[in-house]
């Protein structure tokens, strides 16, 4: 039987104090192609579905010092590169950043891309101007 997903507009107070706790440690981070971390994620599974846009600053260093073999000569990532980043997951930001909202979503039933551009509006809420 299917089972109808939430709407994320319905989120509760609860969920929401949930999903804030989940993002305190993936806020403001500077992303790579968008200008934090959780935009870039939200791009990639909402619009682009190009991994790169997801990556962080840290995320790019990580992979030119330790994963610069699974790339082609102009930077591109090879079949072998999306083979091998499971032995590298723990040390990329977006892979884990997107494995928590992706944990909260199916916990409450949410469509995952709806919780990415939550995740990048209550980010928006908490910067500094």
């Amino acid at each position: 039987m299917l089972t109808k997903e939430n709407d994320i507009a319905n989120i509760t107070e609860a969920q929401t104090e949930e999903l804030n706790n989940i993002l305190q440690k993936w806020f403001n981070i500077k992303g790579d192609y968008c200008e934090t971390l959780l935009q870039g994620i939200a791009h990639y599974k909402c619009d682009s579905g190009i991994m790169s846009d997801a990556y962080s600053s840290k995320d790019v260093d990580y992979i030119k010092e330790h994963m610069i073999h699974l790339l082609d000569e102009d930077g591109i990532e090879t079949d072998e590169f999306y083979e091998e980043i499971h032995n590298y997951e723990d040390e990329l930001e977006f892979i884990n950043c997107s494995y928590e909202l992706y944990k909260f979503s199916e916990k409450h039933n949410f469509v995952d891309e709806d919780v990415y551009s939550l995740a990048t509006e209550l980010e928006e809420g908490v910067r500094v101007a």
